[in-house]
């Protein structure tokens, strides 16, 4: 029989007031991979303070959620799903139950306790500390403040006199010139840091390229640097590379 979840989670807070454990099975992809559709979890009341990596029951916006707990801020506790970008702040009092158990499909039981989610656990949160810290580097506000940073730093590698410091950049790696390789790198972030300006991201692509343009131009007037057609293709390269990638992000994210 299936009853509505307002009713559902009022009669599982009923169970978890009077010390009871309660199952629910899992909808949503939030918490892939550690939590898939139709894994039953098994929820125990909260006698004790809710620790970092627990995976928790709380109240948010009007219903309930099964995300992980990933900071703790005095009463606040930042929750946020394993598959999910955004997070939920809530007090302690938000917090209804903790998962200590779930029953794979294949009916195979997985205790909160045992090394297999301990190690699914810290997987987890370390992709999840990696993510976090891309998102605040690269993210809109990340962007906007390391922007004057990397075109001051793209100026410094294009126009400075580095063939006087010694840097061997006519070696070779891999069978491609150093200094190309250099170049492609180099402008691999430069579609990420201008998309925010430009709003189509086709001119995206043609104005990042032209900043390429750009500089292997002002090189061809540097005495003490060389123009060189290959940097300029090394340049579209690393522009393209770059703008592929934001292309695929984006399209994941809108899926």
């Amino acid at each position: 029989m299936n009853i509505n979840n307002s009713i559902f989670f009022a009669l599982a807070e009923e169970q978890l007031a009077e010390g009871r454990r309660v199952k629910m099975s899992l909808r949503g992809t939030s918490m892939l991979p550690t939590l898939r559709e139709e894994d039953v979890l098994t929820l125990e009341p909260m006698n004790d303070e809710p620790r970092v990596g627990d995976v928790l029951l709380f109240r948010h916006d009007g219903g309930h959620i099964v995300h992980r707990l990933v900071k703790r801020e005095g009463d606040t506790c930042i929750m946020q799903g394993d598959n999910c970008y955004g997070t939920e702040a809530v007090t302690r009092r938000d917090i209804v139950a903790r998962v200590v158990a779930v029953t794979r499909p294949d009916d195979r039981v997985v205790t909160t306790d045992s090394p297999e989610w301990q190690r699914t656990s810290r997987r987890s949160l370390c992709r999840k500390r990696l993510r976090n810290t891309v998102i605040r580097c690269f993210g809109r506000q990340g962007r906007r403040q390391l922007r004057p940073w990397y075109f001051a730093a793209l100026a410094f590698l294009m126009w400075a006199p580095l063939n006087g410091i010694g840097i061997p950049l006519d070696n070779y790696i891999f069978g491609l010139r150093a200094d190309h390789l250099l170049h492609a790198s180099v402008f691999i972030p430069c579609t990420l840091f201008i998309m925010d300006v430009i709003g189509k991201r086709w001119l995206v692509w043609f104005a990042a390229v032209g900043i390429g343009l750009l500089t292997e131009g002002v090189q061809w007037l540097l005495p003490y640097r060389g123009y060189d057609v290959n940097d300029l293709i090394a340049n579209a390269l690393g522009v393209t590379l770059g703008w592929v990638v934001i292309l695929a992000i984006k399209r994941k994210g809108s899926h």
